[in-house]
């Protein structure tokens, strides 16, 4: 017969203390996946706020940038798929050709009148060039949490400012 020791309530409480903090990290959760030949994404920030001035903060704006490894690479494309899901399951994507070369790229988006459900929200990107040798798939992703529900208008998608270098 093996005894096991009993756990202290000291070990105990900091455990479950642990366990209940890590439910209180922040608003935003990042996760990216890179290797040496992949673009290198990442989310900057994806936040809400009143970006079309309709009084209502039903607008989404995230940030992100790409940046081209280090190493010997031709191409002149870059895809970029971004995908925005709301609590539900509904989502809104959009795709976005670059044309021309980099070293890194930021890119601002503006979605306006998406914020539309409670809950968490999750923005997701994809990145990949295309040529003769391009860097492989880079994803990063976020989660984020707008406080209120918005007004169901007409939601649309706007590049608000790109800045290459």
């Amino acid at each position: 017969m093996i005894r096991m020791k009993t756990i202290s309530k000291r070990i105990l409480t900091i455990v479950i203390a642990l366990m209940v903090l890590s439910f209180f990290t922040g608003e935003v959760q990042a996760t990216s996946y890179d290797d040496d030949d992949s673009l290198i994404v990442s989310i900057e920030s994806a936040d809400y706020l009143d970006l079309d001035a309709d009084q209502m903060e039903d607008d989404i704006l995230t940030e992100f940038r790409i940046t081209v490894p280090t190493g010997n690479w031709n191409f002149r494309y870059t895809y970029i798929y971004c995908e925005l899901v709301l609590p539900s399951g509904y989502y809104f994507n959009c795709m976005i050709l670059l044309i021309g070369t980099y070293n890194s790229v930021s890119l601002s988006l503006g979605w306006y009148n998406c914020a539309i459900e409670s809950g968490w929200y999750t923005f997701s990107l994809w990145a990949w060039g295309e040529g003769h040798d391009a860097p492989n798939l880079g994803y990063d992703s976020v989660i984020f949490d707008p406080p209120t529900p918005g007004d169901e208008g007409d939601p649309f998608i706007d590049i608000i400012q790109i800045i290459a270098a």
